[in-house]
């Protein structure tokens, strides 16, 4: 099965540029299906992170969760996931873990590619 990578209008943009690529009605519907649910899935991963984090702060009120990112491609999606993983390691002391100090590192280096990544996405996509 064929999976539109961005949702329905890229899909189009994507068959549109490609004219040598022959998808069918039933195959791009499937791709826009999968896609919608992908995003349905990081949404709900995204609204269970900021739960974890409520609950980590005793209640207090927590910066994560979907409410924002209601209409964030996939993409973005995927990366602020990561991004809030990765801050819950950092957020414990780095002593709990062995190689906690070698993952602020790597993580912090992460975070700002990630960061720029985002950056793009939001300039490329969101233009109006």
């Amino acid at each position: 099965m064929w999976v539109a990578p961005f949702g329905e209008e890229t899909a189009t943009r994507i068959l549109e540029r490609n004219e040598s690529v022959n998808h069918s009605e039933d195959e791009i519907e499937a791709a826009i299906k999968a896609e919608r649910l992908i995003r349905q899935k990081l949404l709900k991963i995204m609204d269970l992170q900021r739960d974890i984090d409520a609950l980590q702060r005793d209640n207090q009120p927590s910066p994560f969760g979907s409410a924002k990112w209601k209409n964030a491609r996939p993409e973005e999606l995927q990366r602020l996931v990561m991004m809030t993983a990765i801050q819950f390691v950092f957020f414990e002391p780095k002593d709990w873990v062995q190689g906690n100090e070698e993952f602020h590192v790597a993580g912090g280096r992460l975070m700002e590619l990630t960061a720029s990544q985002l950056a793009w996405l939001r300039k490329e996509y969101h233009r109006g």
